[in-house]
């Protein structure tokens, strides 16, 4: 397999790269690329606010994902909730504190995308999610067997 597809599948070269973009919202804010992400992660999904959704879809480990939002609570940038229907469900709440960095990063975000994505078509870019769907799917049923 050619080089530059391992190293995307990988993830190590992105992953370098959020963190050039993200290195002044991180600074300003003492935080990490993980707490970027998760505040990032909750802003953008109604409907996925809790610890297990981000773990489930992002791949961290749970300790980690704790340790960012116990940090993440203590500065005042989120709170917990317990689901009304089942107990046994924490959802996470982004509180006001968190809207300035929340502008900044999503203004990361978008320049990262905007270079990511550049000479890219959006038919180019629709081609790109439909094969990274397939491989993710397809790498997350090899690791059920």
């Amino acid at each position: 397999m050619e080089d530059k597809v391992e190293l995307l599948l990988s993830g190590q070269y992105y992953k370098k790269f959020q963190e050039a973009v993200y290195a002044d919202v991180m600074r300003d804010y003492t935080l990490t690329i993980l707490d970027v992400r998760l505040l990032l992660f909750l802003d953008s999904h109604n409907t996925l606010n809790t610890a297990r959704d981000f773990v489930r879809l992002h791949h961290y480990t749970k300790s980690n994902v704790s340790k960012s939002i116990e940090t993440l609570i203590e500065r005042g940038y989120l709170s917990r909730m317990s689901d009304p229907h089942d107990k046994r469900y924490i959802h996470l709440l982004i509180q006001p504190a968190a809207r300035q960095v929340l502008e900044k990063a999503r203004s990361c975000h978008e320049q990262m995308i905007r270079v990511v994505f550049q000479g890219i078509t959006q038919e180019e870019i629709d081609v790109i999610c439909r094969v990274a769907g397939r491989v993710h799917q397809n790498i997350a049923d090899a690791l059920q067997h």
